[in-house]
């Protein structure tokens, strides 16, 4: 393509759950999340909420009858668990996306017009929203945004660092993120953590999102991720002013178990099993 699709905004990462009031409590509760609007959405009978930790938007999601698979969320969640399902970019037309994507040979699903999506097979091995439209009463649309909306909280997050997926593919990856979309590589090389690959950081929007490829994709946790039913978001990374602090406030207050077994960065997590499947890690 000779005109690569703009994306302005990363909008938010959207957390599939079963339990919408647990799920959107922990945000609250663990990461000082501010909630500014919850929905029900009856074409895909879903409930949502929207909220933001400190500048990145997450949007905890839960099938209301999780058993009626008819509903493309619920059987989505049947079939990802409890986990991420996706983050969206926001673009200035859907439906001139739309048509842009379709015409590089990508799969799109849930068309409506202003928002759709791309599927992982197209994109290198994440499920990836697309918009138009801004969110519901989102405080960034209000021409006084302020990213430090959530700074003081006792979890010391200041902000996210970067969005972190798998991939087996990375020249999907690149075609997808720098061709088809006006993405930018900012780095390319070598990781070792939590196993031998390749690394590489993109600015998709105003937002970094790294992928990893490992060398061996049925060996170690990036393995394991690989093998089970996922839509390739491994974890969110946030910035912490104090480790110390953080750790006592998940743990000893919380009591959430935290962990450096898998992590793709040097610092640690919350265990997903505490976090409704979604794995959080934080750097000092």
């Amino acid at each position: 393509m000779s005109n690569r699709v703009h994306v302005s905004r990363i909008i938010h990462t959207i957390h599939a759950t079963t339990d919408i009031t647990k799920c959107r409590q922990l945000y609250l509760d663990a990461l000082g999340g501010l909630v500014f609007a919850e929905n029900y959405f009856p074409a895909e009978d879903r409930d949502a909420a929207l909220l933001y930790v400190t500048d990145h938007m997450m949007e905890p999601m839960a099938p209301r009858h999780p058993d009626d698979l008819s509903k493309p969320f619920a059987r989505m969640t049947a079939k990802i668990g409890q986990a991420f399902h996706s983050f969206e970019i926001k673009v200035a037309s859907g439906k001139a996306a739309s048509a842009a994507f379709r015409e590089a040979g990508c799969t799109v699903a849930g068309d409506y017009g202003v928002f759709f999506f791309v599927k992982p097979e197209s994109t290198g091995g994440v499920l990836l929203e697309v918009c138009e439209l801004p969110m519901p009463n989102d405080p960034y649309e209000r021409g006084n945004w302020n990213p430090a909306v959530g700074a003081g909280h006792a979890c010391s997050v200041r902000g996210l660092d970067h969005i972190a997926c798998v991939t087996r593919d990375m020249a999907a990856v690149l075609r997808f993120f720098t061709e088809i979309i006006d993405g930018e590589v900012l780095e390319d090389g070598r990781t070792s953590l939590p196993q031998p690959g390749r690394r590489v950081m993109l600015r998709v929007g105003d937002t970094r999102v790294a992928f990893i490829q490992p060398d061996d994709i049925s060996d170690g946790p990036l393995g394991a991720f690989l093998a089970r039913e996922q839509n390739g978001i491994y974890a969110l990374v946030w910035a912490i002013e104090d480790e110390p602090a953080a750790r006592a406030h998940f743990e000893d207050k919380l009591g959430l178990r935290l962990t450096q077994a898998g992590c793709i960065a040097h610092g640690f997590a919350i265990g997903p099993e505490d976090f409704l499947g979604a794995r959080h890690e934080f750097l000092a």
